[in-house]
């Protein structure tokens, strides 16, 4: 956690690849590309960041934006509401 130089992508898709429950790719998020890499490489079902948020670099509407933009399946309703 707290790198920012992305998620281990080689453990999280052996994981994901081992198991029939849904994983989440944790820790180690620094750009909102590292949030794609997770689903599309390490075949996560879901990602979550922490740090990019907290301190400001990202937003959470940009990351669902850059996501959806990206082609990745994405709820964007309430996205105002986030600023």
């Amino acid at each position: 956690d707290g790198t920012k130089s992305g998620f281990d992508i080689a453990l999280t898709r052996a994981v994901a690849d081992a198991v029939r429950a849904p994983v989440i790719a944790s820790g180690g998020v620094g750009t909102l590309d590292h949030l794609i890499a997770g689903i599309r490489e390490g075949h996560a079902s879901a990602v979550l960041a922490a740090s990019i948020f907290h301190f400001g670099e990202y937003s959470i509407p940009q990351a669902k934006l850059h996501m959806a933009a990206a082609g990745l399946p994405m709820r964007l309703d309430g996205l105002e509401a986030m600023g």
